[in-house]
């Protein structure tokens, strides 16, 4: 009698560390669809780098390379591809970016084609 108390309290305690294993597991969030949140993320980035390169007076061409080198490398981890195309034209204080920002990954893309025109006063 004794032994069968033991062997359903075993199979009692087997059966509640199940349980709690399977409650305390993280849940496992797949990154379905991330594209349109990474997509606007890199567009803010790209005009914040153009808004700190025209008020340090700094080289927009070359912030604007290192920028879109770094988050090709970043984004291609992740696997996705950017593509960024750009032409850059600066009259008096006011620096003009025109700009084509593609982001894909796998089936989906999101392409968009925007104007970042910032005046500089001193």
């Amino acid at each position: 009698m004794k032994g069968q108390i033991f062997m359903m309290i075993a199979v009692l305690v087997l059966i509640a560390l199940i349980l709690l294993k399977s409650t305390l597991q993280p849940i496992i969030v797949k990154p379905e669809n991330f594209l349109y949140e990474n997509f606007i993320n890199l567009k803010n980035e790209l005009m914040r780098t153009v808004d700190i390169s025209v008020l340090n007076n700094e080289n927009v061409v070359s912030n604007l390379n290192s920028f879109t080198s770094f988050s090709s490398d970043v984004l291609k981890q992740r696997g996705y591809t950017e593509t960024t195309e750009y032409t850059v034209s600066t009259y008096g204080n006011t620096t003009t970016v025109y700009m084509n920002l593609s982001l894909r990954i796998e089936n989906s893309f999101i392409e968009d084609s925007f104007i970042i025109n910032r005046t500089v006063y001193s």
